[in-house]
């Protein structure tokens, strides 16, 4: 990526509205976030992962460990996590204020997602609290595919910045 585009896409990022914690109550819905898990995204993630796993590249290995073709890297779906993806849904744009800090993550991974599949990602404020005068907002997020089957279930906690 060179310095132009680098810089175009940090101006993009900045453009929306800010979600300050004030605004932010347990139970808030966030407008629902749509992908497609395309076999490029799938083998970019590879790549930049360094896994080349062959369920991920080669059908007939894919088959002969039980799935039903090529598959796609469970942890795919946390690139959709970030508190940019989540709040992505908002028209107009809404944004995390800038200085959020990346605090907890987990996942739950219960079914394999595969290139073709539409992602589906809900998620809802679980918890909200301040700590030692840091303010952290948990969001769980539900990633479904075409067919409404639970593909994953994650939890996300950053540091609110404001």
């Amino acid at each position: 990526m060179d310095n132009l585009e680098s810089k175009k896409r940090q101006e993009e990022y900045s453009q929306g509205e800010w979600l300050i914690f004030d605004n932010i109550r347990v139970g808030m819905e966030f407008p629902p976030v749509e992908f497609e898990l395309t076999e490029e995204l799938i083998e970019k993630y590879c790549r930049a992962m360094g896994d080349d796993s062959p369920v991920y590249t080669d059908e007939k290995v894919a088959r002969t460990e039980g799935y039903s073709g090529r598959i796609a890297p469970a942890t795919i779906v946390c690139i959709y996590a970030i508190p940019t993806a989540i709040l992505s849904g908002y028209k107009p744009r809404v944004i995390p204020p800038p200085g959020n800090i990346h605090y907890r993550q987990e996942y739950e991974f219960v079914q394999a997602a595969k290139a073709g599949d539409k992602i589906r990602v809900k998620s809802v404020v679980v918890n909200k609290e301040t700590r030692k005068g840091r303010n952290y907002v948990t969001i769980e997020s539900e990633y479904l595919n075409q067919n409404g089957k639970k593909i994953a279930v994650g939890r996300i906690t950053p540091v609110w910045a404001k």
